[in-house]
C-alpha cells in the first residue's frame, strides 16, 4: 500500500507519540526437567494504547525441541508475540523435555527484539536455567570455554565509511577449530544489504565466526549505509546464539549497537517565500556563498526545459531549481537542499535558483501529494502563484483542431478575452499527444508570466 501524505498540515495537528515500555517481568528464571511448564511474562509499563507485536529470540546451550518446547511454537528460533489494545502483559509457556537421561544442566537466553512503532524495549534479555533431574552419574564434562563480546554497547554514525569492528573473544585458547554463530536482531524496516552489510556476511540473521586452533579473537566488520534519508537511530542486537562443542555462552553474551542518524542538521531552514524575497534585495545574477537550506516537495521533473530542472514547493510557495548536473530526485519526495554556491536568476520574470550542486539533498519523506491551489486565468497572468501547483476549471484550448500536439505553447481560454498559455517541452512524455477539444479542468505548475506547465495527461479532467 502506498501512503500519500498531504502537504499543508501544521505542527498543531501533530500528536506527541508516547512510547509504551516492554520488558521481561523477571530476568532470571529456573526450570526443572520434571516441571510441567514455566510461564514467562512480558510486561508493559502501562496498558497498550494500540495493537502491537514483538519477537523473542531463543539461544543458549539448551535446544528446541530436544530440551524444551515453546507454546506458541517457535519459527526459526523466534517467538512472535502480539498485544491487544489495553493489554498489560503477554505470556508464553516453556515445557521441559524429561528425557530420563542425565545430560547435565542447560540454559536458555531470551532476547526481546523488533517491537512495532509505539513500543520500546527496556530489559531485553532473560536467562533460564534448566536443571536435569535424572539420577546416575553425570556425563563427564571438560571445562567449556566461554564466548563473549568484548563490549556490550557501542555507537556508530551512519556516515562512518570505515565501519565498526565487533570483537568476539574466547576466554582461552582451544586446541581445535571452534565455530560460533552470532544472531542479529534488527529494528523494523532496517534491511541487510540496504541499510548495512557485514563481513562476514549475514545469512538468515546469523553471522558465522570461525576460531582456528589457538585463536581467541574474531571480528565482525559492520558497515552502515549513509542513505541521505532522515530516519530515527537504529538499534541492532547481536547475540551469541550457537556454538560448537567445547564452548559455552559467557556472561557478556549480547551487544547493543546503535547506528546514529547523521542527516539531521542544526542550520536554519528557510522557506521558499524567504528565498524569493531575497531576490528583491539583489540585482542581476547573485549567489549564496554560505550554506542556505530550503525544504520542499518535488512537484515536477518531466515537463521542464532539461533533465537538470525541477520545481519544488513548500507551504509558502514554489520555485524553479536547476542542478549543475542531471536531476536525481523524484516527484513526491520531500527533500532538504543546500543552495550554497547556487545562483539566483530571473528567467522571463520567473525567479529561479540555478547551478545547484546539492543534487541528492536529504530525503525527508516519500510519496507526498501536493494539493493544487484553485486559481483563475487572471491569477495566472498576474504571476502570483509562480512556481506552485495550481488548478483552473472550465477552460479550453481555442485552437485545438484534432491535429495540433501538446508540444509548444498554446492559448488557454476561460471564455473571456483573457488567456493563459500552456507550454509543453518536447522532452515531456505526452508532448506528441493531440490537444483535447472542449472544456476541462487542468492542473499544473504556474510558470513565468501567464504560462502553465502540466506534468502529465492525468492533470486533465473533463
Amino acid at each position: 500500500m502506498t501512503l500519500l501524505l498531504v502537504l499543508g498540515c501544521s505542527d498543531d495537528n501533530l500528536e506527541t507519540v508516547v512510547q509504551t515500555t516492554v520488558k521481561f517481568e523477571s530476568s532470571t528464571l529456573n526450570l526443572n526437567e520434571a516441571d510441567d511448564a514455566l510461564i514467562v511474562t512480558v510486561v508493559l509499563d502501562e496498558p497498550a494504547k494500540k495493537e502491537g507485536n514483538l519477537e523473542v529470540a531463543f539461544s543458549g546451550s539448551a535446544s528446541n525441541p530436544d530440551h524444551y518446547i515453546v507454546l506458541p511454537e517457535l519459527e526459526n528460533g523466534v517467538l512472535k508475540l502480539s498485544f491487544e489494545k489495553g493489554d498489560n502483559e503477554v505470556k508464553f509457556l516453556i515445557l521441559p523435555v524429561n528425557d530420563d537421561v542425565n545430560t547435565g544442566s542447560k540454559s536458555i537466553t531470551l532476547t526481546l527484539q523488533n517491537p512495532t512503532d509505539g513500543f520500546v524495549l527496556a530489559d531485553k534479555t532473560a536467562n533460564i536455567s534448566i536443571t536435569d533431574n535424572d539420577e546416575g552419574e553425570s556425563p563427564v564434562e571438560t571445562e567449556s570455554i566461554a564466548v563473549n563480546f568484548k563490549v556490550r554497547n557501542a555507537t556508530i554514525s551512519e556516515s562512518e565509511v570505515d565501519g565498526y569492528e565487533i570483537e568476539v573473544i574466547l576466554e582461552r585458547t582451544s586446541a581445535i577449530q571452534q565455530v560460533v554463530e552470532i544472531a542479529v536482531g534488527l529494528p523494523n524496516d532496517y534491511e541487510y544489504g540496504i541499510d548495512f552489510h557485514t563481513d562476514p556476511e549475514m545469512f538468515d540473521f546469523l553471522i558465522p565466526l570461525v576460531f582456528e586452533a589457538g585463536e581467541t579473537s574474531e571480528m565482525i566488520k559492520f558497515y552502515p549505509a549513509n542513505n541521505n534519508v532522515v530516519e530515527a537511530n537504529a538499534e541492532l542486537i547481536f547475540t551469541i546464539s550457537n556454538w560448537s562443542e567445547g564452548l559455552k555462552q559467557g556472561s557478556e553474551f549480547d551487544l547493543l549497537l546503535t547506528v546514529e542518524e547523521d542527516d539531521v542538521i542544526n542550520s536554519e531552514i528557510h522557506t521558499i517565500a524567504e528565498l524569493k524575497a531575497y531576490f528583491s534585495t539583489h540585482e542581476g545574477v547573485w549567489y549564496f556563498s554560505t550554506d542556505y537550506f530550503i525544504e520542499g516537495v518535488v512537484t515536477s521533473i518531466d515537463n521542464v526545459p532539461t533533465n537538470k530542472f525541477i520545481y519544488i514547493q513548500d507551504q509558502t510557495g514554489g520555485i524553479l531549481i536547476s542542478f549543475i548536473l542531471d536531476n536525481l530526485l523524484s516527484v513526491g519526495q520531500k527533500v532538504r537542499l543546500n543552495l550554497k554556491n547556487a545562483t539566483g536568476h530571473e528567467v522571463n520574470g520567473q525567479k529561479a535558483m540555478l547551478e545547484v550542486e546539492d543534487r541528492l539533498g536529504t530525503i525527508l519523506a516519500e510519496n507526498i501529494a501536493v494539493q493544487p491551489i484553485e486559481i483563475t486565468i487572471d491569477d495566472l497572468i498576474k504571476g502570483t502563484y509562480a512556481g506552485q501547483m495550481v488548478r483552473l476549471k472550465n477552460v479550453s484550448f481555442p485552437h485545438a483542431d484534432g491535429v495540433k500536439k501538446w508540444e509548444g505553447s498554446h492559448p488557454l481560454s476561460d471564455g473571456t478575452n483573457k488567456q493563459g498559455i500552456v507550454t509543453t517541452f518536447n522532452r515531456a512524455g505526452f508532448s506528441q499527444e493531440t490537444l483535447p477539444k472542449g472544456n476541462f479542468e487542468i492542473t499544473g505548475i504556474a510558470g513565468s508570466w501567464n504560462h502553465l506547465h502540466i506534468t502529465g495527461l492525468y492533470d486533465l479532467k473533463f
